[in-house]
């Protein structure tokens, strides 16, 4: 079945998610429905995200995505729900592997998208020390677990999502740089470490009275911690070039995010994984331009300029995030 807002209601009392006689007062779709359909349900009572994953992503090229990934979503939130202190993830309530479906909970109504705040100009750092800080709890709690390491032992939608559209693109559209990427990537896939969350960034996180709210955790898996550092870091890389207004408040929110995060990680090798974090810090902010799905879209100068500092990126000996992102700062104001 695929679910639409006429169908939603009666699927949701039938699955007693919704009680029979509880008032349905607005459904309201969530996000660009390129990879999953989603609702935000308002009951009397609840207020409910359903999610139902495509297996195939809403653009004219042939782009297959394992719809199975909601099922390992699910298993990362309830991970998580041990790990982090209450009311930072949602609640599920429901999965449904017949039909691709998770019904969990909604971040609150006063909840205030962190993207949206970032397009506004408030750029709040005591938010991206909170996502530095509870980053470094889920891979210190789940760094080197056995039972974890089985449980998400599946790459496929990681790889689908996340290798084959950004590294494995950008490796086809920069032969000088093949090597390189192509030794980032093996590494990702290669590296059991931690639980990797996949897609921290400010699209992903909820603001509740100063507190965050994380959502999203489709492209979950055990893996290298340093995707998940580069992946916040090259997003907020990325509002720097874009906002050069605002371009050492952007670049502070990635110093602010990383030295949080190193202040209380404690697994093994960190060292390393920091360092890898660098050029795959390279890597996603090159495939903001030339990956699968690039980021919005920019003017050739701006591509040009993304383009050389990713580049950098893979060469430089800077090992403090602070000196690289002075040095970004540098390129960007020189132009």
């Amino acid at each position: 079945m695929n679910l639409d807002k006429k169908s939603l209601p009666a699927y949701l009392r039938r699955k007693k998610i919704v009680r029979k006689n509880e008032p349905v007062y607005s459904i309201d779709s969530v996000g660009n429905g390129l990879k999953n359909v989603m609702y935000r349900v308002q009951t009397a009572e609840q207020r409910l995200i359903v999610k139902q994953a495509h297996s195939r992503v809403q653009i004219k090229e042939r782009w297959w995505v394992d719809r199975k990934r909601l099922f390992q979503e699910k298993s990362c939130v309830e991970i998580l729900s041990q790990i982090l202190p209450p009311d930072i993830i949602p609640e599920v309530l429901l999965e449904d592997r017949t039909n691709f479906i998770l019904v969990s909970t909604a971040p609150s109504k006063d909840a205030v998208l962190w993207e949206q705040e970032l397009s506004t100009g408030r750029i709040d750092l005591q938010i991206a020390s909170q996502c530095g800080e509870l980053l470094a709890t889920v891979h210190n709690q789940t760094a080197n677990m056995r039972d974890l390491k089985i449980m998400f032992k599946e790459t496929k939608a990681f790889e689908q999502l996340r290798i084959e559209p950004l590294y494995d693109r950008i490796a086809r559209a920069h032969p000088d740089l093949k090597k390189a990427i192509d030794q980032q990537s093996k590494q990702l896939l290669k590296t059991k470490r931690a639980l990797v969350l996949g897609d921290l960034r400010p699209r992903n996180v909820w603001l509740i009275r100063g507190q965050v709210y994380l959502v999203d955790f489709a492209a979950c898996h055990f893996g290298s911690p340093s995707f998940d550092l580069a992946f916040y870091a090259s997003d907020l890389c990325l509002k720097a070039i874009l906002n050069s207004p605002q371009k050492a408040a952007y670049l502070e929110g990635i110093n602010v995010f990383w030295a949080s995060y190193f202040r209380i990680a404690e697994y093994a090798r960190r060292q390393v994984e920091e360092k890898n974090a660098v050029r795959d810090f390279g890597c996603l902010l090159l495939s903001a331009i030339d990956g699968r799905l690039p980021s919005s879209p920019v003017d050739e100068e701006t591509q040009d300029l993304t383009r050389r500092i990713a580049h950098s990126l893979f060469f430089t000996e800077l090992e403090k995030i602070e000196d690289i992102t002075e040095f970004i700062n540098r390129t960007l104001i020189d132009g």
